[in-house]
């Protein structure tokens, strides 16, 4: 046997006899591997379109076959056979095309897919050509995520067919449109980069994505959160940076938590604004658009509107004069600077020009008697210190809006103001004291007087009490004008005109400016001042490998904040181009570090890892404020910023002292 085993032929038998024992493992493992790669994409079903144009035809299942083929030429979904989904609908026992949300999300789920295509056949149309015919279809493609019911993607698209001769058949051109027409809606859906991330960490009515700008986030982007199959939230993007970004819940159904899914949604274009495909062959979804014409007249609707606010309490069907107010913390005038807070607002059509706002007027949530702030009405931003004002001079006329005209402000003062404290959150609103001509007013602000006419003779008790009061009322619009003509005319029962002498009886030479307040509009969330994280270690200029790095935390106390903090590494003391190597949250006073070590020279990009000095800082800001600090004019990152220190790589020598 030995001798066997030694020999050339024994050693390739033995050779075989482990091939042999090693095959089923390896054969598995490549299964394995090949299932687990089919299994990452998404399941995708699409059903039977419903023909508008001519229901009852096979022209849906075309447009289904076609969908299904451009979906499978992406390669990033797993599309249910065409006889499942038809399984699913009879097993079901609803009719095909499905009708309704609800039972599209049936097949769906009965297809054990997590999202569904459907769409609508708009019109379609043979169009003669000079060399034959040509079809043109309007397609409508919606895409529907199953957890949540929503359709989050979609496209309206016009496909036309090849020219083909006039006696080609007129099926087989509409097929061609049709299958043009889903390949412009499949391409078009795939433009739009729809994002999905992943819960980091969660607050009341916010929480801290996985991913951020470079992923295809953005602000003001509309989120749905997920939990396996099943809808947990909606929300929406309310702060980003490159590789996070946090979430406003909007709606909570079973609240959110850590390992949620978040999926960007994007809302499909309205199929009843769709046009019927023309003469021509065009046709197009219908959009509101702006008339760039006729200034005057949008001049005139812009006064009206802002009547229409003052005069109804401040609240013309919903129209306010501020929109988009922003509070945002920051160190004024820079790094290094006192802990403050800048509140900006844009002024919306209703608020009128610069000539019709008086004065802005800023409150904040811990001072409930006065505004704390008061700019001119050019301004569009303030800044609310830490230190505090003697006092405050403001306009209180006690209600929004009215009729009456008042031509006083400045007529109330408050003090001591105190300034913003660190570490505190604070709501900010603005209101707007418009000035207006009493002429704008209805009875001129109730500024005239009333004439009081003489008595007539032979009938012409009427005619002078008529001319009086009409005199006296015309006369108190104008400014006082005579009304005689008018009494004149009012007594043709008789000798009247002699109470148009009523006149007399107004009491102003000229238009009066009239002031009002609007209603406060409120920041889109909460702003917290915080100090400059104070850096502890490592110490400025020593080398450094890896090590835990430490500075003084920026909760004071005063309330109960989670702060986020961020440890960013650079080449330059200007931080133009930065990486941030610790990212953590913390609730705690005094000294805090990072939860782990960091290691300088791996996971850090070339430029850091050779850089021979390298500058850090710490970054904060509370987690609950939206949306958060103003950015950092070179990173555009939302964070207070500490002063930076430096470190050196062991073995090059420290850089020289700065002076």
């Amino acid at each position: 046997m030995r001798r066997f085993i030694a020999s050339l032929t024994g050693k390739v038998f033995s050779q075989l006899v482990i091939l042999a024992l090693l095959l089923p493992s390896i054969t598995l493992a490549l299964l394995s591997r090949a299932e687990a790669q089919v299994a990452v994409l998404p399941t995708w079903t699409v059903v039977e379109f419903r023909n508008r144009k001519s229901p009852g035809t096979t022209f849906g299942k075309v447009a289904q076959t076609a969908v299904m083929s451009e979906l499978g030429k992406t390669n990033q979904y797993d599309i249910s056979p065409e006889d499942t989904v038809n399984r699913a609908i009879s097993d079901l026992g609803i009719s095909s095309p499905p009708e309704g949300t609800i039972n599209l999300l049936r097949v769906a789920q009965a297809a054990q897919a997590s999202t569904i295509v459907a769409g609508d056949i708009l019109d379609y149309r043979i169009l003669s050509t000079g060399s034959g015919k040509q079809a043109v279809a309007q397609l409508s493609v919606v895409v529907y995520d199953v957890a949540s019911g929503v359709p989050i993607n979609g496209s309206v698209q016009l496909g036309r067919s090849t020219i083909r001769p006039n006696d080609a058949a007129d099926e087989a051109l509409i097929t061609d449109a049709i299958n043009q027409a889903a390949g412009q809606a499949i391409r078009d859906i795939q433009t739009r980069n729809l994002p999905t991330a992943t819960v980091l960490n969660t607050l009341t009515n916010s929480a801290l994505l996985n991913k951020g700008t470079r992923s295809g986030f953005s602000v003001g982007q509309e989120v749905i959160i997920l939990r396996g199959r099943e809808q947990v939230a909606t929300g929406r993007i309310s702060d980003v940076e490159p590789d996070n970004s946090t979430l406003h819940v909007e709606r909570s159904i079973k609240g959110i938590q850590p390992g949620d899914k978040v999926r960007a949604i994007w809302s499909p274009p309205d199929i009843k604004l769709a046009r019927p495909i023309d003469s021509k062959g065009d046709a197009r979804v219908v959009r509101p658009t702006k008339n760039h014409g006729n200034t005057g007249i949008i001049q005139v609707a812009l006064i009206v509107g802002l009547l229409a606010v003052l005069l109804g309490n401040g609240n013309a069907s919903g129209q306010t004069v501020t929109r988009e107010v922003r509070a945002e913390p920051l160190l004024y005038p820079g790094i290094g600077g006192q802990p403050a807070v800048r509140i900006s607002w844009s002024a919306t059509g209703f608020a009128g020009g610069n000539s019709t706002r008086h004065a802005w007027q800023v409150w904040r949530s811990d001072v409930q008697e006065a505004p704390v702030l008061v700019v001119p009405g050019t301004q569009n931003s303030a800044y609310d210190f830490n230190t505090p004002r003697t006092t405050v001079t403001y306009t209180n006329l006690g209600t929004i809006g009215g009729t009456t005209c008042n031509g006083t402000v400045d007529n109330a003062s408050f003090g001591p103001v105190p300034g913003v404290s660190a570490g505190r959150p604070y709501v900010y609103s603005v209101e707007l004291v418009y000035q207006l001509s009493s002429l704008d007013l209805p009875d001129g602000g109730n500024t005239g007087g009333t004439g009081t006419g003489n008595t007539g003779g032979n009938g012409g008790t009427t005619g002078g009490t008529t001319g009086g009061t009409t005199g006296g009322t015309t006369g108190a619009t104008t400014g006082g004008g005579n009304g005689g003509t008018t009494g004149n005319t009012g007594g043709n029962g008789g000798n009247g005109g002699n109470g148009g002498n009523g006149g007399n009886g107004g009491t102003t030479s000229g238009a009066q400016i009239c002031y009002f307040e609007s209603a406060k509009q409120t920041a889109i969330g909460t702003a917290t001042p915080l100090n400059a994280p104070a850096l502890a270690s490592p110490s400025n200029g020593v080398a450094v490998t890896t090590a835990p790095f430490s500075f003084d935390s920026v909760v004071t106390g005063l309330a109960g904040i989670t702060v986020e903090y961020v440890v960013q590494f650079s080449d330059s003391p200007t931080f133009s181009r930065s990486v941030i190597v610790s990212r953590f949250t913390s609730n705690l006073t005094g000294r805090v570090q990072t939860p782990t070590s960091v290691d300088t020279t791996r996971n850090v990009p070339s430029y850091i890892a050779n850089a021979s000095t390298v500058y850090w800082r710490v970054g904060a800001k509370n987690v609950a404020d939206r949306p958060g600090p103003v950015p950092d004019p070179l990173t555009k990152q939302r964070y207070i910023f500490s002063q930076y220190r430096t470190f050196v790589r062991p073995g090059t020598p420290p850089p020289p002292p700065a002076y």
